[in-house]
């Protein structure tokens, strides 16, 4: 059990890593691929089930998050190189959007389409919260880490909001 125990840097970068992804998930979700939640699917729960569900949604990320996380910082003891980095998430994102992707197909009434862009979010989400392990755990400060993470979710949230309201959905 003593060996699944972080020191605070870890914890601290999971969490900071985490809200890079909402900001990420936000500015994909809730903006751009905005018009797949609003298809008459059967599939899909009505938007207003979906809203109330989104904490749901988050802690599910936060329980990705600490996955990548303990993995990452399982290999990863002493600072990597970055293509060392770029290729475990690449084959993390990999393998998990691709299961999850074939396990959805495989009973879930949804479109190919949506499931593939879904999971390419996934994707996408996972190399970026690797990136956020590294830079925040072997490369900046905890105060710069801190500094960046607000900037950058708030700055997702800005530009998914921006593009709410130019491209509106409904």
């Amino acid at each position: 059990m003593t060996q699944l125990i972080f020191n605070k840097r870890h914890l601290v970068s999971i969490v900071l890593a985490w809200f890079i992804l909402i900001g990420i998930d936000f500015l994909f979700h809730a903006s751009l691929l905005a018009g797949y939640w609003n298809a008459d699917l059967p599939a899909l729960k009505p938007l207003d089930d979906l809203a109330l569900l989104i904490p749901a949604g988050y802690l599910s990320f936060l329980l990705l998050t600490a996955l990548v996380g303990i993995v990452f910082f399982k290999i990863f003891k002493t600072m990597p190189a970055i293509g060392q980095v770029f290729g475990f998430g690449l084959v993390f994102a990999l393998l998990f959007s691709l299961s999850n992707l074939l396990g959805l197909y495989s009973y879930v009434d949804l479109p190919l389409k949506h499931l593939v862009v879904f999971n390419l979010v996934y994707f996408i989400e996972i190399i970026a919260i690797t990136l956020c392990f590294y830079y925040f755990s072997f490369k900046l400060s905890l105060r710069k880490s801190i500094l960046y993470t607000v900037v950058i979710f708030f700055g997702l949230i800005i530009i998914g909001i921006i593009i709410q309201n130019i491209f509106p959905t409904s």
